[in-house]
């Protein structure tokens, strides 16, 4: 999951951008730890009425993510699946300044 959604963050980035991975752990209104993965990227971001379908099989945002970085769409749907199996979340929304930011929510192991 991390590979796919940082190798999307990389080839939608600028030559020379950053790329900002956080790992946090939180906890949630009933009282549990979650572990938190924030990657961020200075691409883009994707048209606000794609934010969901990303996670869908064989969705490409080629307006907004270019055709350059091959594939069919299916790492995010990949990915999102593999985070379910794992009774997590993962969503995508535009940052604020700039770029995708992708988060993914895991409950601790505990």
């Amino acid at each position: 999951v991390l590979e796919n959604v940082l190798r999307n963050a990389i080839l939608h980035s600028p030559d020379g951008g950053l790329i900002r991975l956080t790992l946090t752990d939180e906890v949630d209104a009933a009282g549990r730890i979650g572990h938190v993965v924030r990657i961020l990227d200075q691409g883009p971001g994707v048209p606000e009425d794609m934010l969901e379908s990303i996670f869908d099989p064989f969705v490409r945002v080629d307006a907004a993510r270019g055709r350059n970085s091959g594939g069919v769409g299916l790492g995010l749907a990949i990915a999102r699946r593999a985070i379910r199996a794992l009774h997590g979340t993962i969503q995508a929304e535009n940052h604020s300044q700039g770029g995708l930011l992708v988060t993914i929510r895991l409950p601790s192991s505990s």
